[in-house]
């Protein structure tokens, strides 16, 4: 016949056991909240080449009050590039049917979604090219006429007008950075 166990040793196993599962668990637990964020797998720095308007100088915006509105204001950066030709790295999101675009977005990120925006309006711009410019999963660098747009209808903040495709060797490890862009 078999003994019964007393109260006091059950209790004592309980606790070795949840001992030992704190022992395994906790240094997983600890890793998993300490662990960093996960990094973008587009960050709009990796599109940073010399001579090319980074994406970080048209993210300079904010929204501010005036006379009771909200209004946009842009930093010193931008306005100082409205008008100006400029020289744009991004990935082509179509406006238009078809392999070939002439109206199109140029933004930070690929499209992932025919119905969403890749980026907000502060990593997109709205391009009119001179000339039909092929779609792309890569990034292409482009040449236009800058333009501010603060009051565009469809939410945009910049557009690119007689933008034409630049080509060349754009790998950003071989080329020293010549142009540096301030606000």
């Amino acid at each position: 016949m078999k003994k019964p166990r007393s109260k006091k040793v059950t209790g004592q196993w309980f606790y070795l056991g949840c001992l030992v599962m704190g022992a395994a668990l906790g240094p997983l637990v600890t890793s998993f909240v300490s662990s960093p964020r996960p990094r973008s797998d587009h960050p709009s720095s990796a599109l940073a080449v010399p001579g090319v308007v980074p994406w970080d100088t048209l993210s300079k915006v904010s929204f501010v009050e005036q006379n009771g509105k909200s209004v946009l204001q842009f930093g010193q950066g931008i306005q100082a590039l409205d008008g100006k030709e400029v020289k744009l790295r991004g990935y082509i999101t179509p406006l238009e049917l078809g392999a070939s675009q002439k109206h199109f977005l140029l933004s930070t990120k690929p499209p992932s979604c025919a119905y969403c925006l890749p980026a907000g309006a502060d990593e997109t711009v709205e391009v009119f090219s001179k000339n039909s410019v092929a779609y792309s999963l890569d990034p292409v660098t482009l040449a236009g006429r800058f333009a501010v747009v603060g009051d565009d209808a469809g939410g945009l903040f910049y557009r690119m007008a007689d933008a034409e495709q630049v080509t060349g060797s754009f790998r950003r490890d071989s080329i020293a950075p010549s142009v540096q862009w301030r606000n």
